[in-house]
């Protein structure tokens, strides 16, 4: 009970002194309102005596008289007193010449008492500063009715004194209120130092824990009730310090391992809005924005999701499902599965989608299937030459020498060309699964170097078919390659345009520099290939004239060879044609920059 007297008096001490400041505050203006009425009823009773001898004067026309008699009577009575004609004009006043006045038609008490007269009243009083005196007075004007005509007779009294003293009142009482409330506040800082210090100490330390500054130190009191509620409230910190300490860890764990999910993860509450996605999710729906609080029908606009989220709500079951997705990233194969999430034990609170991005590992089964349709293929051919002819000779054709050995010749080009095939297969197979540097020789080296390398095993070929190979070099940079990869890169396409060439053609071979790459081309004027062929012809045993190129002896993987050397050096190959004038194939490899 006494603690609580002592921590509610300031707030009583404070109550009180502001009552008092009223009560003072309104005794002087009560005081100042009571002398202003007292001063209007004194002024009223001097305008009535002085109205009859200033009629009197009016009507005979002695202004002089009136002058003398208004300066006489003010300076006995100290009252200002103004007699102003209807037109406004001042006709005599008690303290200045008339005639230096201005016109007092506008007047505020002159106005008021023109109308008082009219409505019946004799008088209008009014308070303002005197322009003509420079000081504040209290006006009484009354209306005389003089030959028809209205006069106003203005009395006024200074209340320049009055204000002073209100002034000084007021002053004083602010000094009192000043001087008590420095008492008061020394009276309070001695209380709460002695008495109420420890009980704001513990305040404050209990509120810095509960904004989460779970180091704070308690102060503990000596002795007493307070000592017993420090001590609990230490407890309670360090308690309450501990279990965060665990929550948070335990989250951070959570998140680490949520982020860290290669499956797409989307926590739905029960109206179907995000609560919580992993980065997995987003970079399958390629999310840039926060999706978290939004309906999950606005960040994944897709038809088969909802339809699955709808599944998932109506049987309650683990659903588990695989469709294609049309996303304006492009096309995915997803793999979905969703539970219901139970935050409660009453109903289900929420949905787990679980998702699969399985659009690689299909495009790698597709790959796959393929792959082993076009080897089995292109192995299957040779191999029943081969064993057609061997079955021929074994029928007796070895015992005639020129179908043995014409047999003989067919077994060995399809066995060369089921050991090209292989070797390809190899070669490629080699480049998917390695690295840059990863076995291979990286050395710095002039571009011209593997042209020439490839342009001379090239020429006898080119030769044999009638085709000439013109070399032209505009630029020599320095490039960072495995010499013999890009040597068989480029040979591969010098025999691709020698296959594709007519007699008496040429092939011509381009090195240059352009935008920090060195560029290598190599142009035909070949038969061309057609536009609807381009994209696919850097593909595994993808050809556009398959008779022809089986013709030729190729085994279709020259051209993805090219491609692979190109993306194991960090380069890029392209092909450019135009069907009947021939076809371009561009290779680019980055600029060898000496090191500063």
């Amino acid at each position: 009970m006494k603690n609580s007297f002592i921590q509610s008096w300031p707030v009583i001490f404070l109550v009180v002194i502001l009552g008092v400041v009223i009560f003072l505050w309104r005794q002087s203006t009560s005081l100042e309102q009571l002398y202003i009425t007292r001063t209007e009823m004194e002024l009223q009773t001097r305008a009535r005596l002085l109205s009859r001898e200033s009629r009197k004067l009016i009507q005979d026309d002695r202004r002089r008289q009136l002058q003398r008699f208004y300066e006489e009577e003010g300076k006995a009575t100290e009252t200002r007193i103004t007699l102003i004609a209807p037109d406004g004009e001042v006709l005599a006043d008690s303290e200045e010449e008339p005639a230096r006045m201005d016109n007092h038609r506008m007047r505020p008490e002159i106005i008021g008492a023109i109308n008082s007269f009219r409505d019946g009243r004799p008088f209008y009083a009014t308070i303002r500063h005197s322009s003509t005196l420079g000081r504040r007075l209290i006006y009484c004007a009354a209306p005389i009715e003089i030959d028809g005509k209205t006069y106003v007779l203005r009395t006024a009294f200074s209340i320049h004194n009055l204000d002073k003293v209100v002034r000084q009142a007021r002053l004083d009482i602010l000094l009192a209120i000043t001087v008590t409330a420095l008492v008061a506040a020394i009276l309070c800082y001695v209380i709460f130092r002695t008495v109420s210090r420890p009980v704001w100490e513990l305040c404050r330390a209990a509120a810095r824990i509960s904004g989460g500054d779970l180091d704070t130190r308690l102060p503990i009191p000596e002795r007493g009730v307070l000592r017993e509620l420090g001590e609990h409230l230490s407890r309670m910190a360090e308690e309450l310090k501990k279990r965060i300490n665990e929550i948070s860890r335990e989250k951070s764990e959570r998140d680490a391992i949520f982020a860290a999910l290669a499956e797409g993860v989307i926590v739905l509450d029960r109206q179907d809005n995000v609560i919580d996605i992993n980065t997995a999710a987003r970079q399958i729906f390629k999310l840039k924005d926060e999706p978290c609080g939004l309906p999950v029908s606005g960040i994944i606009r897709n038809l088969e999701i909802s339809a699955f989220i709808e599944k998932l709500k109506k049987e309650g079951a683990p659903v588990e499902a695989e469709f294609p997705v049309q996303l304006p990233s492009g096309d995915k194969q997803l793999r979905v599965r969703g539970t219901r999430l139970k935050w409660s034990e009453d109903k289900a609170s929420g949905i787990l989608l679980v998702i699969y991005d399985m659009t690689q590992l299909r495009k790698l089964e597709n790959f796959r299937r393929d792959f082993v349709a076009n080897v089995s293929h292109e192995i299957k051919t040779p191999l029943t030459v081969i064993r057609g002819a061997v079955e021929t000779l074994r029928d007796g054709a070895i015992h005639e020498p020129e179908s043995a050995e014409r047999f003989m010749q067919i077994i060995e080009m399809h066995s060369e060309r089921l050991n090209a095939l292989v070797q390809d297969i190899l070669s490629l197979s080699q480049l998917e699964c390695r690295a840059v540097g990863d076995g291979y020789n990286m050395v710095p080296v002039n571009v011209s170097t593997p042209i020439s390398t490839a342009v001379e095993l090239a020429q006898a070929r080119a030769d044999a078919a009638g085709l000439k190979l013109v070399v032209e070099t505009s630029a020599d940079p320095e490039v960072l390659i495995d010499v013999q990869l890009v040597e068989q890169a480029i040979l591969n396409l010098i025999d691709n345009a020698i296959k594709h060439s007519g007699e008496k053609s040429e092939v011509r071979i381009t090195a240059r520099e352009e935008s920090g790459e060195a560029v290598i081309e190599v142009a035909d004027h070949g038969c061309g290939i057609p536009a609807e062929h381009l994209p696919r012809v850097f593909e595994r045993f993808y050809r556009v004239d398959k008779a022809r190129s089986r013709k030729a002896g190729g085994t279709g993987l020259g051209l993805a060879i090219v491609k692979h050397v190109m993306q194991l050096h960090h380069g890029s190959a392209e092909v450019h044609s135009t069907v009947g004038q021939g076809s371009t194939f561009t290779l680019r490899l980055p600029v060898c920059r000496p090191k500063a």
